[in-house]
């Protein structure tokens, strides 16, 4: 039987009235603290790409779409140390600069480059969206989106530590830090939250229901592995906290270097710079051929079209398989890294948007992580798990990284001495969660920029020692610990 519709209103788009199914989008952003710690190859401008090709259109996208009468569109992940730096006036002047620059860059192309109409049009579009809507910072249209509902808004620790290797005080500590820096930011403390690594050790769920916070995303094999199912939603070992995993093989069809969209030819390569100018002109094209093609935005705008909607028949073919198995709406969660739209993949945020706008042409709604747990009725006991290499821990305690988890020991079992004497100070806090960040363990173990990320982790302990504080992401940091140390020396 065809699906019914009715009307949205301010939308020209239906509704299905008896939807066939419904997915779900989370999307994780984060970056570690590189403001002032380097700025080429490594530093400040792994920040500038991700704010100019990922973040400022990907936000301009869903208030577009919320215009246009689009409602939960996703729930949208920005970790506190990520949101810190698109509010920090220094980034916000750095980023300006660095967008005039790729103007000048495209500018230096040869008057009948066919690319360089292009490179001028996506770098002053860029700029325009960044000064109406985002010099001062990316806050207040953040707020905007979660309070007309566009997205909902996912919380987390404050650096996006690996949860499982922290003291049970100083992940509290890192969480309170996190939700109080998105209630004064986005005006209220997100109950949903991306949990760094969807890293998970059994109990870690007593602090999330000490904190408010009802729900979270797993990876899949993290419930499969206890009997469970992706996409399906559990409370989480007798707790009031709830789960579910994203899928993996949807997820996948985005995510995936080898199987996903983002690797058609059509697509602009990532990887391949013009060393003269620092701008990406090759399409990805054949991948055994060395020799690549000039990039064609009219080939890829269509190739978008064409990927837009196989992903439409695989969720509809997916969701199809799933009502017969089970009661109630069928479910897809999908979660992936929202740098990967617009960023490593040039055109996904098109993709993202043309997806979102012929769902409702397929009966299929969008919703959000707090949507979906929302219906759980049994629960589940987890292992230890996380989304990384082996769905174990090891990219973050495994052998390449033990020198750091030491360390880490170290300066927390530190910072715990200092507030159990009450001679901790915001410098100390801050320093400590910088250190902390997952970051530097996973760059270490996939030997991306190591040497980078071991400069960073003992610098910050060195830091820590001394008291001194040169970042400072949580001015108010000290209250947030003083909110746990309170509660803790009352119990």
């Amino acid at each position: 039987m065809g699906a019914q519709w009715e009307s949205v209103a301010n939308h020209t788009s239906r509704v299905p009235v008896h939807p066939t199914g419904r997915i779900a989008f989370v999307l994780h952003s984060h970056l570690p603290w590189v403001l002032g710690h380097g700025v080429w190859p490594v530093g400040e401008e792994w920040l500038y790409q991700a704010f100019a090709h990922s973040y400022l259109p990907l936000f301009q996208t869903f208030a577009r779409l919320g215009e246009k009468g689009f409602r939960n569109i996703a729930s949208l992940g920005i970790t506190p140390i990520l949101a810190a730096q698109l509010d920090d006036p220094r980034v916000l002047r750095g980023c300006d600069s660095w967008l005039h620059n790729w103007q000048l860059r495209a500018l230096d192309l040869p008057a009948n480059h066919p690319l360089r109409g292009y490179e001028l049009n996506q770098a002053q579009s860029t700029i325009d969206i960044f000064r109406r809507h985002f010099s001062r910072g990316t806050s207040p249209r953040i707020r905007s989106l979660i309070d007309d509902r566009v997205v909902e808004f996912l919380g987390g620790p404050a650096t996006h530590p690996f949860t499982p290797g922290l003291n049970p005080d100083i992940a509290e500590i890192a969480l309170r830090v996190g939700l109080d820096d998105a209630a004064r930011r986005y005006g209220a403390s997100p109950t949903g939250i991306w949990v760094p690594e969807c890293a998970y050790r059994p109990g870690q769920e007593a602090v999330y229901e000490k904190l408010g916070v009802t729900h979270f995303m797993v990876d899949e094999p993290a419930v499969t592995g206890a009997g469970g199912q992706a996409s399906t939603p559990y409370w989480l070992a007798g707790s009031q906290v709830k789960i579910t995993a994203r899928d993996a093989r949807v997820s996948d069809l985005v995510w995936s270097h080898e199987r996903g969209y983002g690797g058609s030819p059509a697509y602009r390569d990532f990887h391949l710079v013009d060393v003269n100018r620092g701008l990406k002109l090759s399409a990805v094209g054949d991948k055994t051929n060395q020799e690549k093609p000039l990039y064609d935005p009219q080939s890829a705008r269509a190739q978008v079209e064409v990927d837009a909607r196989n992903f439409i028949r695989e969720l509809s073919s997916a969701i199809a398989q799933k009502r017969d198995s089970i009661a109630g709406l069928p479910t897809l969660v999908v979660g992936i890294d929202t740098e990967l739209l617009g960023h490593w993949w040039h055109e996904g945020i098109s993709w993202f948007e043309r997806v979102i706008e012929l769902l409702p042409q397929s009966g299929i709604l969008t919703s959000t992580l707090d949507e979906v747990t929302s219906t759980a009725k049994t629960s589940i006991q987890l292992p230890e798990s996380s989304w990384g290499s082996g769905k174990d821990w090891s990219v973050w305690n495994g052998e390449r990284v033990r020198d750091i988890v030491i360390v880490h020991d170290q300066s927390q079992n530190y910072v715990l001495e200092l507030m159990e004497r009450g001679d901790c100070t915001t410098e100390h806090l801050n320093q400590l969660m910088l250190q902390l960040s997952s970051d530097w363990a996973f760059m270490i173990t996939r030997e991306s920029a190591e040497q980078y990320a071991k400069d960073r982790v003992l610098s910050h302990a060195h830091q820590l020692r001394s008291g001194v504080d040169s970042d400072n992401p949580f001015p108010l940091i000290s209250f947030s610990a003083a909110r746990v140390r309170n509660r803790t020396e009352s119990a």
